[in-house]
């Protein structure tokens, strides 16, 4: 009986992943399922998490910003309760894009809006230069528009995938034993990844959208001159720097209701 007991927990442990909420749902993109919440309505705003990470970041905000938009939370392709790419060793931006392009299409909507984090805002940036008219506004926080040297040290200096930035129980927490394992692999290879992404000045231009991009000036992972150069190419662009911000600064207790005040503002702003 102990070891029936042993073996059904160790089996639980190795599945283990967020549970699926009352109100979530998935959507089939090109044959892969793509989980998200809803709530309340307006203009549809997307929210797309970081790297790792998912869809549950964006509770301290949901509450706030539901009360004038349709927020749609999803999971990224590869994560969480999503389905895994196709790709195992490298994690393609462009790819996720397209299949959030795809996940758009699906859900019949001419146009969103998009709050995006870390990798989130630079798979918002894809979509953007894909599909320049499907996106209103977006507001880009801690985003890149190329793995610079210091990001690629950053990664690095961790030493392998087994070394990763989050624990390995809260990755299985997260996404489950197998899936955690591809996306601590994943990060990993980012420090070799070149072209994805790689935003040229002239892309940037072609941006139509009103832009917010948020950064913090003390990022190691995203260094701040890619929030500048984002606001020097991308046409309508605002900026706000986070003093003495680090790369998840706008989740930190004492940045939330800021940025939950900037963003309303802007997203309803003419």
């Amino acid at each position: 009986m102990c070891f029936a007991v042993a073996f059904l927990l160790s089996f639980l442990s190795i599945k283990a992943q967020l549970p699926v909420s009352a109100n979530g749902k998935f959507l089939n993109a090109n044959g892969m399922k793509i989980y998200y919440e809803e709530s309340g309505s307006g203009k549809p705003l997307l929210l797309l998490h970081g790297f790792a990470r998912s869809g549950e970041d964006w509770k301290p905000y949901i509450a706030e910003l539901s009360k004038s938009n349709r927020v749609i939370c999803i999971d990224l392709p590869g994560h969480a309760r999503s389905d895994l790419m196709d790709t195992t060793e490298i994690y393609l931006h462009k790819q996720a894009a397209n299949l959030i392009i795809t996940f758009i299409n699906q859900l019949k909507l001419d146009t969103v809006n998009i709050i995006g984090f870390s990798s989130g805002a630079m798979i918002g940036l894809h979509i953007i230069t894909l599909k320049t008219a499907l996106v209103n506004k977006i507001i880009l926080v801690s985003g890149q528009i190329s793995f610079s040297d210091s990001t690629r040290k950053f990664i690095s200096a961790l030493g392998g995938p087994n070394n990763f930035i989050m624990d390995a129980n809260e990755l299985t927490e997260i996404h489950g034993k197998k899936k955690g394992a591809v996306i601590a692999n994943q990060f990993w290879n980012f420090r070799k990844l070149d072209g994805d992404p790689s935003f040229t000045s002239d892309q940037l231009k072609t941006i139509k959208a009103q832009t917010l991009v948020v950064h913090g000036d003390n990022d190691p992972i995203a260094p701040v001159e890619n929030a500048l150069s984002m606001f020097k190419f991308i046409p309508n662009a605002h900026l706000w720097i986070i003093p003495y911000g680090e790369h998840i600064s706008i989740f930190l207790p004492d940045n939330q209701n800021e940025f939950i005040k900037k963003s309303i503002s802007f997203l309803k702003s003419n």
